[in-house]
């Protein structure tokens, strides 16, 4: 993992820096490892220090946990960092209690292949999940209590929640404005600095594009190679053209269906089917019961949160199931709608817990930050009421409401430019991803000099998790970063609607 293993390699190190333990930071603390490696696998964990501020040596720390996944054999002296979504994502959290995050996250699996020759470094997010301090401004999901809890904060109640909780980091002196995605991109290469790597290779998805993107511009010299999957790029709006990103998304998927001999028999006039689905819900809310984690419940979801699950679909790679969903849902047939919408609000939160993503303080930070602080409102607005069911989720942003009571500066200009760089770079988008759609990934490799960028034709949002020649392609670029080497693999397939009526026909 180590270009050079200098004194014995890596634990030499860090017992030197723990010795140090009032030295100023950056510096590596050995932690406990709370995780379990399977049998034959290696695992290390710490706990980064560093300066909240880094202009201010005399001010706060953060900590960070890092773990970091030990190859089988290192051959290759640079490791992989993973950099997580979100903003906010806690990859080193267990999204529920007394579970094993590595095990959660198919981690092992997951980087098998990139293990056989480097370690894979797993970094928190500060202000997330793993850091100290966390911004969030509510308990965790993970237990019952807590989801009961949450679900039962009313609409009055969320912003004197998020207007205590900011001023409660006010008189505490946490400087809010320090858990920036600038701020990230330095914590990585302080990391890189304490364990003595001259070169490391990033992998991100979602919004761990854009912390890597922003670390290829402030590190340049760091960045041996770079996987992106979802490409969100800083000169991107995301909030901007949602509506018009989820209709393409939506009329996409229709041509696909009315060009699939077996789709366009199973779910004739998808399209107008979606809007009376959803327009009908706006009127008199869908009702149902889901077996979720925490028991039984009784939905009523209105068109927004129908749109939500359907969005959830595409986004996580099962477009070719939306047909079939929407049709059952007219034949009063509700359970292919009801195992995703199940899986929705088990997984993220939103039908029940509106209010899921606000409490987070670093997604706030960030958002208000780099995204809302720059959106033209006039144009959002208008492109949400041409939007008819499409602009239903921008509609139900909480941003509006958060980010006054939130108070952060805006970001400057400068970070908001494309990112020039001419690290090799592997950009990856599904075409179903409204989320991130190709068109960014696109966007950012007109500035990347040294790079490729490849949509799969069926999937969603983080393909290398959803497509095993993505996975492929990122494990083999890494160990090969050269972009006109990249393996041929079947990008192009359009999504399998034989496959989906299959799976319809074997429900119970």
């Amino acid at each position: 993992m180590i270009r050079r293993w200098l004194g014995g390699g890596l634990a030499l190190v860090v017992l030197a820096l723990a010795g140090a333990a009032h030295a100023a930071p950056p510096r590596l603390e050995r932690d406990r490892c709370v995780f379990r490696a399977p049998r034959g696998e290696r695992l290390e964990c710490y706990t980064l220090v560093v300066l909240e501020n880094r202009d201010k040596p005399q001010g706060g720390e953060v900590r960070l946990k890092v773990a970091i996944l030990k190859a089988r054999r290192v051959v290759a002296p640079d490791p992989v960092v993973y950099l997580a979504g979100g903003p906010g994502d806690s990859p080193l959290v267990a999204s529920s209690a007394g579970a094993d995050p590595l095990s959660e996250g198919d981690w092992w699996n997951d980087t098998a292949a990139i293990r056989k020759k480097r370690d894979v470094v797993i970094i928190s997010q500060r202000g997330a999940g793993g850091s100290t301090p966390s911004l969030d401004c509510f308990e965790s999901r993970a237990s019952e209590l807590a989801r009961a809890r949450r679900r039962a904060v009313t609409e009055t109640q969320e912003r004197d929640i998020l207007i205590r909780c900011r001023a409660e980091f006010d008189r505490k002196k946490i400087d809010v404005s320090m858990y920036s995605t600038p701020t990230l991109a330095d914590d990585v290469a302080d990391l890189a600095r304490v364990l003595k790597q001259p070169k490391v290779n990033l992998y991100g998805i979602s919004y761990g594009t854009r912390w890597g993107l922003a670390v290829m511009r402030r590190h340049p010299d760091l960045v041996r190679s770079a996987v992106l999957d979802g490409v969100y790029p800083p000169q991107i709006n995301g909030d901007q053209n949602e509506p018009e990103v989820v209709r393409a998304a939506f009329e996409q998927l229709a041509a696909d269906c009315a060009g699939d001999a077996v789709c366009r028999q199973r779910n004739s006039d998808f399209s107008p089917a979606v809007r009376t689905i959803v327009e009908a819900a706006e009127k008199v809310p869908l009702q149902l019961t889901l077996q979720l984690d925490d028991g039984p419940h009784t939905a009523r979801l209105d068109g927004t949160r129908v749109m939500m699950v359907l969005m959830h679909m595409m986004r996580i790679g099962d477009a070719a199931m939306i047909p079939e969903a929407i049709s059952g849902i007219g034949r009063k047939d509700l359970r292919v709608f009801q195992q995703y919408a199940e899986e929705f609000e088990d997984d993220e939160g939103g039908l029940f817990e509106p209010n899921a993503q606000q409490f987070g303080g670093l997604f706030n930070t960030i958002e208000c930050r780099e995204t809302w602080a720059a959106i033209d409102l006039a144009a959002r607005d208008k492109a949400i009421a041409i939007g008819g069911i499409y602009g239903l989720d921008a509609k139900a942003s909480k941003l509006p409401t958060v980010c006054p009571a939130w108070n952060v500066p805006p970001a400057p200009p400068g970070e908001r430019q494309p990112i020039a760089s001419d690290t090799p770079t592997l950009l990856l988008s599904g075409a179903f991803d409204w989320l991130t759609p190709p068109a960014w990934g696109k966007e950012a490799a007109r500035t990347l000099s040294v790079s490729r960028h490849v949509v799969f034709r069926a999937q969603g949002h983080g393909v290398s998790s959803q497509d095993p020649c993505a996975a492929r392609l990122r494990d083999e670029f890494i160990d090969n970063p050269d972009p006109r080497a990249v393996p041929a693999c079947r990008t192009n397939a359009a999504p399998d609607f034989a496959a989906a009526a299959d799976r319809v026909k074997a429900l119970p």
